[in-house]
C-alpha cells in the first residue's frame, strides 16, 4: 500500500497543504494519507519546573483537525481518497520521523511557513530537520505567492 505521511500544525500553509496533499495523492496514484499533528511537549522554563501552560489534550485536538481535514478534502478533489490522522504529542520533527520510519511511507509532505534566517537560526525549522533525518522523499510545500 502506497501512502503518504502529512505533517499539519494549525498553520495557514498547513491548512493550506491539506487540499494539495490530496490532489497529490490522486495524480500519483496513491492510496491513503496519513495526517500528523504532534502536540508539543510540556514547556519547562529555565528553572526546570513545569510551566503553567495546559497543553490540549490528544482527543479534542484530534475532532478539530479531523473537521478541518474533511473541509479542506473537498477542495482537493478526493472525497473518496483514505485518510487517517495521527495525533501525539512531543517533539514535531521527532515524531514525524519517528512515523515515517515505522510505516514506511512513500513520502513526507510538509509545509514551510519562509521564517526569516534569525527566526530559524534560534528556534530551528521543523521541515528542515525532517529533510534531513527523513527515510524516504520529502515535499516541502510553500504557499504560492499570490495565496500567502
Amino acid at each position: 500500500m502506497r501512502k503518504a505521511l502529512v505533517a499539519i500544525d494549525g498553520s495557514d500553509v498547513s491548512r493550506a497543504l491539506i487540499p494539495y496533499a490530496f490532489n497529490y495523492a490522486i495524480k500519483e496514484g496513491l492510496d491513503s494519507l496519513d495526517f500528523i499533528h504532534v502536540v508539543p511537549q510540556l514547556y519547562f522554563d529555565p528553572s526546570g519546573m513545569p510551566s503553567n501552560m495546559e497543553l490540549p489534550k490528544e482527543s479534542a485536538v484530534g475532532e478539530q483537525y479531523k473537521g478541518i481535514i474533511d473541509e479542506e478534502r473537498e477542495k482537493g478533489g478526493a472525497p473518496d481518497l483514505k485518510y487517517d490522522l495521527i495525533v501525539c504529542s512531543g517533539n514535531p520533527y521527532e515524531q514525524i520521523i519517528k512515523h515515517a520510519e515505522k510505516e514506511h511511507y512513500a513520502m513526507i509532505m510538509i509545509g514551510h511557513r519562509g521564517m526569516s534566517d534569525l527566526q530559524r537560526f534560534f528556534i530551528g525549522s521543523v521541515a528542515a530537520k525532517v529533510v534531513r533525518h527523513a527515510p524516504c522523499t520529502v515535499l516541502v510545500y510553500q504557499r504560492p505567492k499570490e495565496e500567502a
